[in-house]
């Protein structure tokens, strides 16, 4: 068993050198540097200190990870070897130190000590040149592994390991998602070490162009502050949709609103969502996949005031929920295809009930389709789930015939009452005959719809054409110009 002490040479100014470090470093020990590309270890060469840079390793190695651990690994070669060892970093081993964290980790499994020396960060004199408090909220970030959805906008940013050009256009390209290509950020280099501090100030879209990058290099990003440039960010939508219940300044709308209340809108909004998806219009998507996400907000925020959830529970179930119905992309299971994936999903979905502990009921068939569905997808459902069965018209010219009887049953209907349920026969047959052709009904529906629509419209334009008021127009004329925009739309 040998004691590693790790230890941080300061941000860079000799003078900034930690004492306890430099005690270290002159304690006779092996001294190992993770890189030399420090400002304070050419005057430390001159003092007459040994030691062994470990920057051959960037050279060899295929990426970072391979490149700390074998690191790592050297560090512990040379501990088991020796009674103690050092081994030194840049600014302070406990901040952005990859090497020094997988080193720790791997030191107690060899038996061996680690004992934390002093350093300095750079991030200290970084945030005193800025004039940053990082109690307002710091978000420190290696460029080597940034994406997009680690930003968090609204916090103090600190970019590091960004040191070279590719590196920085990697930066840009995501903080351009995010802040925009004219935001104003700070290219830091050098801090803290005397004749060779700057501090640059340029838009994202500079940043892989005239400046110096190197490994002294840390970037900046200031904190959205007003909250038109936040909109983009969830958290943001939450609160405003917060505002907008809240009972001092809020909306009267949107405090009337329950539960209940909003229970059409979320069906009416998803409809939205079809509508725009069969238009091929994205722009027209994006703006509706919003108004439906606004129904997720609301009710979460309802639920968050009645104490019953909030919207973190929300994203949690569904997250938890994807990770347990997808074993075979979190976990170690293995599928050959949709028919497995599906399999092991309705598998899964019957170990939750069961789990869940639910009322035993008699089984059905049709227990499972849901009665919330859509009408047309409830009567798709029901009829798929009994056809399993074998209760079922054999041909298409069956289920027509059907659609006949239930035709005559709906004239000779003498009731209200009647006339509603022989009306719901005949679109429970139509549905049926649809199925067995294949013909998705509310599709088809829906293009019956969009041809009402084109033809009426026509009809407006040609009583509008003749100076002729729609009320006061004949039927007999109508019919007219009704047969003249079918010729038109089948020409």
């Amino acid at each position: 068993m040998s004691t590693i002490y790790i230890a941080g040479l300061g941000a860079g100014a000799t003078a900034a050198l930690p004492y306890g470090t430099l005690q270290l470093l002159q304690a006779g020990y092996p001294v190992l540097l993770r890189t030399e590309r420090h400002p304070v270890v050419d005057e430390l060469r001159a003092s007459g200190l040994s030691f062994t840079s470990l920057d051959f390793y960037y050279e060899t190695a295929q990426d970072f990870s391979e490149v700390y651990e074998r690191i790592a690994q050297h560090v512990l070669r040379v501990a088991d070897g020796a009674k103690a060892v050092v081994y030194a970093v840049p600014g302070h081993p406990a901040v952005a130190e990859k090497s020094v964290r997988l080193l720790a980790d791997l030191a107690a499994g060899r038996g061996h000590v680690i004992e934390w020396g002093p350093g300095q960060s750079f991030l200290d004199d970084l945030l005193l040149r800025l004039h940053v408090d990082p109690v307002d909220g710091l978000l420190m970030v290696d460029a080597a592994d940034l994406q997009v959805r680690d930003l968090k906008p609204q916090m103090h940013t600190v970019i590091v390991q960004m040191y070279n050009r590719d590196r920085a256009a990697e930066v840009k390209a995501a903080l351009a998602q995010v802040y925009g290509d004219e935001y104003e950020v700070v290219v830091a280099r050098a801090i803290a070490v005397p004749g060779e501090e700057s501090v640059t100030r340029v838009p994202v879209y500079e940043l892989d162009r005239d400046l110096t990058i190197d490994h002294l290099t840390t970037l900046y990003v200031p904190p959205l502050t007003l909250r038109e440039e936040r909109l983009a960010e969830f958290d943001e939508l939450v609160s405003i949709v917060a505002a907008l219940r809240s009972p001092d300044t809020g909306c009267p709308w949107d405090l009337e609103q329950t539960h209940e209340s909003l229970r059409r809108y979320a069906i009416e909004e998803a409809y939205e969502v079809v509508d725009a998806i069969d238009e091929g219009d994205f722009d027209h998507l994006a703006e509706e996949l919003g108004d439906l996400l606004l129904q997720v907000l609301l009710h979460s925020q309802i639920g968050e005031e009645e104490g019953y959830f909030q919207i973190r529970d929300v994203i949690r179930v569904l997250a938890e929920k994807l990770i347990r119905r997808h074993p075979h992309v979190f976990g170690d299971q293995v599928v050959t295809g949709t028919a497995d994936v599906l399999a092991n999903w309705q598998r899964i979905k019957d170990e939750e009930k069961v789990n869940r502990q639910e009322p035993v009921q008699q089984p059905s068939l049709l227990g499972e389709v849901k009665a919330s569905l859509p009408p047309f997808s409830e009567s798709i459902q029901l009829q798929t789930k009994a056809a399993e069965i074998g209760f079922d018209f054999a041909t298409v010219s069956e289920a027509l015939v059907k659609v006949r009887e239930e035709t005559e049953e709906v004239a000779e209907a003498a009731s209200k009452e009647e006339q509603f349920a022989e009306i719901g026969d005949l679109l429970f047959s139509a549905v049926n005959t649809a199925r067995h052709l294949g013909v998705d009904p509310e599709a088809a529906l829906r293009s019956a719809n969009a041809r009402f629509r084109q033809r009426f419209t026509s009809v407006e334009r040609q009583l509008d054409e003749r100076g002729i008021d729609p009320k006061e127009a004949t039927l007999d004329l109508l019919e007219d110009f009704w047969q003249n925009a079918k010729e038109k739309m089948n020409s």
